[in-house]
This record gives structure tokens, C-alpha cells and sequence, in this order.
């Protein structure tokens, strides 16, 4: 057997299931001769969404500012293995440095994360980012229970549903097998009349192109990355939910640096997050206005329709509320500070 050289180790091929990213991580440090803290930063977003291009600005800037001292390798499109749903147990593990996905996802350790996604609880960005004046504290503590600080909180756009044909009324819904993401999304689906079928942002194109699924729930941007008009008709403006996508670090990496190191990736943090909220805010008019030149035809729910999924969604937090402690003050507090109908 000829023996394995260390170049025929870089061009071994990236393992996608979360068991080997350990030593696919080991693969890559015996690739990289450069000197100095190298972090792995996953994400599951692809390579042009621009969660991935925000996050490979915050990569140079760290770069630069610890002059050349860590390197922050981005890895999108979940290349290690590692899915939105696995983030914060693959970061509590240290089997990356760092990695971004979306708060809802990571309900399975922290219900409390999925409090922002509640179906029609916030409307606009300005109301996503009012209501994490009050959360924000509760969703760091969270992640510190599992030995992960928080470094960037970041919104998607408002979300749509992507359709094989136009929809008047909830009845037109029935049938249709819809892409969901997560509990809150799964049980608005159901209520809806449609097939709700769970599953992470890399599924989702291989799930059209094989008819598992014939609708899906995402935002513009996704939609442009993964070309929906090549197997769908319209985008519905559903603005069903809103979320958070939280980038964040190991706690045992993120001790070991010097501490002017430390202070720099905070400062950089504070500095590129109100810059990543405006980018969220307009990225989605640019991406929606691809897909309409793509094919894809835009609908606004009508007033009705729009009241009957409104309606839909209220048992969904009375069930949330009941199941997750401490949430019905938040949403509570929110829904008065935003000048919304109260909780019955």
C-alpha cells in the first residue's frame, strides 16, 4: 500500500456526517502552514447568501486586528457536517471554534431561543429588534449554560412561502407538502391544511428535486441561493416569523486568547452587528426583485387570508407559553412596548 503523504491528505474529500468532522478538522490543520490560532467557523448558510459574506468580513477584520495572530477559516453550505440544528451542541463539544445558525434551531436545548419565531408575534425588523431589548440577556444565558458566548446576533429578512401556484383563501393550502424549520413553523403548517415536513436549508433543494416536497418556507435570499424558480411558481409574502441568526464561540477557544484579543473580536462584534441588521433589511427587496426576473410571481396575501393565518397562529403561543417557563412575560412586555392587541 503506498503510504499517505501529507498532500494526498489535503485533497482527501470533506466527510459530511458530524461523527468525523474531528478529524476532518485535523485534516485541514495538517493543510494550513500558517502560523498562529487557526478557528473553524461553521455555518450552514451557502457561499453567496450574505450571512456568509457578512461573517468572512468579520473574519478579516479579526485577522487584522490581532495582526495575523487568529485566523478564522468560514466553512458554509454545513461542509463539516455540521447543520443548523447541530450548532450549539457541535460548539458545547468544541468540535468547532465557532458557528452561526439560526436561534429557533437550537430549541431542542434551550426552548426559550424560539420565542422570536412565534408565527405573526413580530411583524417588522424594527419589532424583531425591540423585542431582543428584552430577550437578548436571556438568550446569552442560555448559550452560556452550554459553554458558548455569543458574539453576533443578526437577523434574517422576513420570511415567505415559496408556492407552486397562486392561493386565495387557507382552503387553497391543502395538500401541499410545505418545508418547515422548526416546532413553532411545523405547527402553523398543520393548521394551515398543509403536510408539514421538518428539515434543515441543505435538504431542501435534493427534497424538490425528488417531489418530498412541493412548497417551502425561507426567506428571499435563500430563495435566490437555491434557485427556487427552477422548481416553483410563486413567492408568497407569508411574513409568518421572524429570526435571529446568532454567531457564536466556544468558551474554552474563546479563553484561550490573550486578552487585547479578546477586547479587539468584541469591539469588531459590536461594530459589524447594526451593519449586518441593514443589510438584512435590504437584502430582501434586491433578492425578491431576482426572482421575480427569474420567473417567480410575487403575491401579497389578501386581508382576509392574511387574518386566517393570524388566527391559525394564536393557539400556537398559548401552547408555547405553557410549555416554555418565563415566555409570556417577555411577550407580554413586548406586545405593550410595540402597541400590539395584548394577550387575552
Amino acid at each position: 500500500m503506498t503510504p499517505m503523504t501529507k498532500d494526498s491528505r489535503c485533497a482527501l474529500p470533506l466527510c459530511k456526517f458530524l461523527v468525523a468532522v474531528p478529524l476532518l478538522i485535523s485534516f485541514l490543520a495538517g493543510c494550513d502552514q500558517e502560523s498562529g490560532i487557526h478557528w473553524d467557523f461553521s455555518m450552514p448558510w451557502g457561499p453567496n447568501e450574505y450571512p456568509t459574506l457578512n461573517h468572512r468580513r468579520f473574519a478579516e477584520e479579526v485577522y487584522k486586528a490581532t495582526d495575523g495572530e487568529l485566523t478564522i477559516h468560514v466553512h458554509p453550505g454545513a461542509v463539516l457536517g455540521i447543520k443548523g440544528p447541530d450548532t450549539l451542541r457541535a460548539l458545547e463539544e468544541g468540535i468547532v471554534d465557532m458557528a452561526d445558525a439560526a436561534s429557533f434551531q437550537q430549541v431542542g436545548s434551550e426552548p426559550i431561543l424560539g420565542l422570536e419565531s412565534l408565527p405573526y408575534l413580530v411583524d417588522t425588523i424594527d419589532e424583531l429588534k425591540l423585542l431582543y431589548t428584552f430577550i437578548r440577556p436571556a438568550v446569552e444565558e442560555a448559550f452560556e449554560r452550554h459553554n458558548v458566548k455569543v458574539l453576533i446576533i443578526a437577523p434574517w429578512p422576513n420570511q415567505n412561502f415559496f408556492l407552486p401556484a397562486r392561493v386565495e383563501t387557507v382552503k387553497d393550502f391543502a395538500g401541499l407538502k410545505m418545508r418547515s424549520y422548526d416546532k413553532l413553523s411545523t405547527d402553523l403548517v398543520a393548521r394551515l391544511g398543509m403536510t408539514p415536513i421538518q428539515m434543515p436549508s441543505p435538504d431542501v433543494v435534493p427534497a424538490l428535486a425528488s417531489g418530498a416536497i412541493d412548497a417551502v418556507m425561507t426567506s428571499t435570499t435563500t430563495g435566490v441561493a437555491q434557485k427556487y424558480w427552477e422548481f416553483l411558481k410563486v413567492t408568497f409574502r407569508s411574513n409568518h416569523t421572524w429570526s435571529n441568526n446568532i454567531a457564536a464561540v466556544n468558551l474554552d477557544s474563546w479563553n484561550k486568547l490573550k486578552p487585547e484579543h479578546r477586547a479587539s473580536i468584541e469591539r469588531i462584534a459590536n461594530e459589524l452587528e447594526p451593519q449586518f441588521w441593514e443589510m438584512a433589511r435590504s437584502d430582501d427587496m434586491v433578492q425578491l426583485k431576482v426572482l421575480e426576473e427569474s420567473g417567480l410571481k410575487t403575491q401579497e396575501p389578501s386581508p382576509e387570508l392574511l387574518a386566517a393565518m393570524r388566527a391559525a397562529a394564536y393557539p400556537i403561543w398559548e401552547d408555547f407559553m405553557e410549555r416554555v417557563p418565563g415566555s409570556r412575560a417577555f411577550i407580554e412586555q413586548f406586545l405593550t412596548s410595540a402597541d400590539k392587541d395584548a394577550l387575552g
